[in-house]
């Protein structure tokens, strides 16, 4: 009895701690050992994210969050979402939540969204089981989730403008290269020296 019982104790410990491949067939940690990484696409995604919130009368009428998708997948041994599609163009992930709005479109009742002034090339509207989802920060359930690319551009610095006629707009600023992860405090501290 106690023979079959240690059996199958064991059996489960070597199938839970085996390890698995992931879509591109690279041999993945097991999920003990995920407790104990550091998950390099999050972390880079995280570095990469911000928020954007439009508002009137002290009420927020819409909230967008995008990350920057260049720079998260440039280094991934595995491009197999993007299929090396990186190089022409400037993807981001973008979610956005509208208030007493059911579709949550970005690009309708006077929303925009530009990069450094130009329009999106394409949009893409995510399904809520897209894998992607899953590796970006800050996704809730009531927002509206999208893949955004626009045109190359040559600059290191530019602006993500999310905008609308009546609620004014907010600007989010990115960069090409590394960036630490509270670059906006550390440019106000440098602004007091």
């Amino acid at each position: 009895m106690y023979k079959k019982v240690l059996l199958l104790a064991s059996a489960l410990v070597v199938i839970g701690c085996s390890h698995k491949k992931d879509e591109c067939g690279i041999q993945d940690k097991s999920d003990f050992e995920q407790l104990f990484t550091k998950d390099e696409v999050y972390h880079k995604a995280l570095n990469n994210t911000q928020k954007a919130q439009l508002m009137a009368s002290f009420e927020t009428k819409a909230l967008l969050t995008a990350t920057y998708l260049n720079p998260v997948f440039k280094n991934r041994p595995c491009k197999k979402r993007f299929k090396n599609e990186l190089e022409n163009g400037e993807y981001f992930f973008v979610g956005v939540y509208i208030t007493n709005s059911k579709t949550n479109k970005f690009n309708t009742k006077g929303y925009s969204l530009t990069l450094n002034g130009f329009k999106p090339i394409e949009v893409k509207k995510l399904d809520k089981n897209d894998p992607l989802r899953y590796e970006m920060p800050m996704v809730d359930n009531w927002s509206t989730y999208y893949k955004v690319k626009f045109k190359k551009t040559n600059k290191n610095k530019f602006h993500l403008i999310f905008e609308n006629d009546r609620f004014g707009r907010d600007i989010l600023n990115y960069s090409k290269g590394e960036k630490p992860l509270f670059e906006s405090l550390i440019d106000s501290n440098k602004g007091q020296n």
